[in-house]
């Protein structure tokens, strides 16, 4: 798989925050929510109504968690109710890595069955804060073609 058809030469070397969830069921992707690093921790900040310390850890780290897991949840109920589909969520994991790092292992995680995968990439930025992350819809082509046909 090419991943630098997916990651810009911007994105490869930053450091972002990210939150992946996988889903199975009827339909399986994952879905990958991240922001750069700097960024996690004023979102963190904004999440708790408090300042943090230089290093994100313990309930910081959860409530970016927790961000991940209610995105997904929506997209994954919106799905369901659209298709009639049964999706289930895993527990979000939380890592704080190199961009090209993160997506590696999140290709991984759909194993050798292809060689091909679908990234729809939805921005999201705050209003008033200006935080900006991007989710990544992941599946493998058999899996779209469920939603699409």
């Amino acid at each position: 798989m090419n991943l630098d058809l997916i990651i810009s030469d911007l994105e490869e070397m930053n450091v972002m925050s990210a939150v992946y969830v996988k889903c199975t069921g009827d339909i399986h992707m994952g879905v990958l929510l991240y922001l750069p690093e700097k960024e996690s921790k004023i979102l963190a900040e904004k999440l708790l109504g408090k300042s943090i310390s230089n290093e994100l850890a313990g309930i910081a780290t959860s409530s970016i968690s927790e961000i991940g897991n209610i995105l997904t949840a929506s997209l994954t109920n919106a799905i369901s109710i659209g298709t009639g589909y049964k999706i289930c969520s895993s527990v979000p994991g939380y890592a704080v890595e190199f961009f090209r790092t993160l997506i590696e292992a999140v290709v991984s995680d759909f194993g050798n069955e292809s060689d091909t995968l679908v990234v729809s990439n939805v921005g999201l930025c705050g209003v008033n804060s200006g935080i900006g992350m991007h989710m990544l819809l992941i599946q493998d082509p058999s899996e779209i073609k469920k939603l699409v046909i």
